[in-house]
């Protein structure tokens, strides 16, 4: 029987650094699998769990020490091998990544038998640890989403700046960059961005409780959407990036929480994608409306025909005709620029 080959994941934005680690790995004959980002590297190290994680600290997304508390908290990749990817100089992260639970770390400029020798050295320990007794007990799992929700909630509550905005105020503006994430106690905000021909569009509402602004300061990147206030009154908290981070680096649950949240809205987001792109107007209207009644609850949808279109991706004319035949069909009642759904499963049967 063949020898089997170990699977390395390398986790590393810059690219040359990234080929050039997994070069030198294959050419010692292990199976490397590579990402660009904390994001995809969580999800490759889910996915394929690999032998041994290699991981940058300094990246877009999610950074390493976030990698590397969700990787510890899931039970099928806990026990697997972690090492940081650092810069000489970086002593702060050095310590930082050992004291949550890494492995080992080599440093940038690396050496190839260091980076061999580190790598070899914790492979060999892990299959060490493998070799316990049958009737050992497995492994505990901490995942709390809940815990750190709450976590992030007090942060917001203890350490946010409360804030107030009038209709049609806006509260961020796309292209700048972030100082604060943002969470809504009270109204409604519309994210909207700007296509290349001057035309706008909404891509989200956001409602009580809802967060908006966690990517752009993750990635510390300018917002790409601008934040309006839609409802007669918006009040919110507003918390500094800089306590944002301090949180994800010390409580691993908080770091859950988000990653979760983040990859819901990725599936929400491609889900309307997909409706946008191959539906008619008279479903997509019926879907942004099941949407907003369970966002507004028994409060009654408050947009302008404009807006709705905007959410839609149509012009304000088919989406006026849509409304009109939910009316007639009793599935909807319109007064002014209020929208009651009262059908709703009637509307929904529409998406089927």
């Amino acid at each position: 029987m063949a020898p089997r080959t170990e699977t390395l994941l390398v986790i590393e934005d810059n690219q040359e650094v990234r080929e050039n680690l997994s070069e030198i790995l294959e050419l010692y004959g292990f199976r490397v699998i590579a990402a660009a980002d904390g994001l995809d590297g969580a999800r490759a190290a889910i996915e394929h769990l690999p032998d041994l994680v290699l991981c940058d600290v300094m990246m877009p997304q999610l950074d390493g020490f976030g990698v590397l508390n969700l990787l510890s908290e899931n039970e099928r990749t806990a026990g697997i091998p972690f090492i940081f990817i650092t810069a000489r100089t970086e002593s702060e992260d050095i310590r930082r990544g050992m004291n949550l639970g890494a492995d080992d770390y080599i440093t940038k400029p690396f050496y190839k038998d260091e980076l061999l020798q580190v790598v070899r050295t914790r492979l060999k320990k892990a299959a060490t640890r493998q070799r316990k007794p049958a009737d050992a007990s497995p492994p505990l799992h901490l995942s709390d989403p809940d815990r750190g929700n709450a976590r992030l909630l007090r942060c917001f509550e203890e350490e946010g700046q409360r804030k107030e905005f009038d209709q049609g105020a806006t509260m961020v503006r796309e292209g700048e960059y972030p100082h604060h994430i943002y969470r809504i106690t009270a109204g409604h905000v519309h994210l909207s961005r700007t296509h290349e021909y001057g035309r706008n569009y909404i891509i989200a509402e956001v409602g009580e409780g809802e967060i908006f602004g966690v990517t752009s300061a993750l990635e510390r990147s300018p917002y790409h959407y601008t934040a309006r206030v839609s409802s007669e009154r918006v009040t919110c908290q507003r918390l500094p990036i800089a306590n944002l981070l301090q949180l994800l680096n010390t409580d691993r649950f908080v770091t859950e929480a988000l990653m979760r949240t983040l990859a819901r809205r990725v599936v929400d987001f491609s889900e309307r994608l997909v409706h946008q792109a191959y539906d008619s107007v008279r479903r997509r209207t019926a879907l942004i409306l099941c949407d907003l009644a369970q966002q507004y609850g028994s409060e009654p949808i408050d947009l302008s025909r404009e807006e709705l279109a905007q959410m839609v991706g149509t012009t304000k004319e088919s989406v006026t005709r849509a409304l009109s035949e939910f009316k007639r069909d009793g599935m909807v009642r319109v007064e002014g620029r209020k929208v009651w759904v009262e059908e709703r499963d009637a509307l929904h049967s529409l998406l089927v």
